[in-house]
Parts: structure tokens; sequence; C-alpha cells
């Protein structure tokens, strides 16, 4: 597993997609995470691209943006 991108929102969100190949595997799959403070706000898993699980990050952000600032620490 190799991390193949990472940044730091405005809001002080990590969003990191993940590559994995498992043993005897061609196909990778990727996981995409948001985290603040250690804590794993939104998880995908997908066998289909790196850009596509990109895209899943930015719409979870876009979307909860509100709410994730409005949330108590």
């Amino acid at each position: 597993m190799r991390t193949i991108y990472q940044s730091t929102d405005d809001l002080g969100h990590t969003l990191r997609a993940l590559k994995m190949v498992r043993e005897g595997h061609t196909d990778p799959v990727y996981l995409g995470l948001v985290i603040q403070d250690r804590e794993v706000l939104f998880r995908t898993r997908e066998n289909s691209s790196r850009d596509f699980v990109l895209q899943k990050i930015k719409e979870f952000v876009a979307g909860n943006a509100t709410q994730l600032v409005s949330q108590p620490a």
C-alpha cells in the first residue's frame, strides 16, 4: 500500500488516497480518506481509478463543508 495523493484543505482535513495491490492480483484498489484530528470522517474503496476516488473525496468535502466546520470538538 502506498500513498498516491495527500493534501490538507483550508478546514484542516487531511485528504488522502492510497493505492493497494493485493499479492497475486494485477488490479489495484484505491482507498480514499478524509481525516480530521485522526478521526476518519469519510472512507471509500474503489476498483476504478485514482481520479474517481479523488472525485469522491472532493464531493464529500464540498457536500459537508458547513457541517464539518460546525462540529463540536
